[in-house]
């Protein structure tokens, strides 16, 4: 069911659309939708390279045009709604702004509840001054033990299914108030996505600490973005989520 629910909540943005416009939706009581179904049409919405799609059933709505109308609706097919909404948070450490601007795009494309992480000592321009081995960012980076305080904590944290985790990268790891929020919550039911901004060191350094330092239900792959991403780069990986997560048997 979780991964379902991972399924579920990275459409919800786009199929909320369909409550602003009542489309004509087609007869197809004879075909019988399936993941790979759902995929196909994503990525011909995308312009991805797909098999071969002609005599496909996919115009769900009956306009005689693949759109993300008939994506909405064949997700409905394919993924019934639950009963009890799963619940979806981006959670953030931000100094710089950067990772808050991913952060509220992501947002904007799930419907996700947002809590950004704040240190109860603020870190300054200097604290982040890289070129001074001394600054308090230095000094915590090579403190594989340091936990920054947090200043306040997430309200019903429990009743959260999936969290994007995003942060900067510092010396090519994630700050080690990421490692104290990973401490300080129970995630061993969760599905955690993890997600960066970097100017070039990678993700799977910090994917790896993560993974260690917390008891996670499911990790699915992160995602590094430069600081200047764009809308279409942050909605398109939302969207491949779901079709990266097989349902299980």
């Amino acid at each position: 069911m979780k991964k379902l629910a991972v399924i579920s909540c990275v459409l919800m943005s786009i199929c909320s659309m369909m409550s602003a416009v009542s489309p004509v939706i087609a007869e197809n009581t004879e075909t019988e939708y399936t993941i790979d179904d759902v995929k196909n049409l994503q990525d011909f919405l995308l312009a991805k390279p797909t098999e071969d799609l002609s005599g496909k059933n996919y115009d769900l709505d009956g306009d005689n045009t693949w759109t993300v109308f008939d994506l909405c609706l064949m997700k409905r097919e394919v993924i019934p709604p639950d009963d009890e909404q799963e619940n979806t948070l981006v959670v953030y450490f931000s100094r710089t702004g950067n990772t808050e601007k991913i952060a509220e795009k992501i947002v904007d494309f799930t419907g996700a509840d947002i809590f950004e992480i704040e240190a109860k000592i603020p870190y300054t321009d200097e604290d982040i001054a890289y070129n001074n081995s001394t600054c308090r960012a230095n000094q915590e980076q090579n403190d594989k033990n340091c936990r920054p305080e947090i200043a306040q904590s997430v309200d019903n944290f429990d009743s959260y299914d999936i969290v994007y985790l995003g942060y900067p990268i510092w010396w090519g790891e994630e700050p080690r108030i990421i490692d104290t929020f990973l401490e300080s919550y129970d995630f061993s039911d969760k599905t955690v996505i993890p997600f960066c901004t970097s100017g070039s060191s990678g993700i799977s350094t910090s994917e790896r600490n993560i993974s260690e330092l917390a008891e996670i239900g499911t990790q699915l792959e992160g995602r590094r973005f430069s600081a200047n991403a764009d809308s279409e780069t942050i909605q398109e990986w939302v969207n491949s989520l779901f079709v990266e997560v097989k349902q299980e048997e």
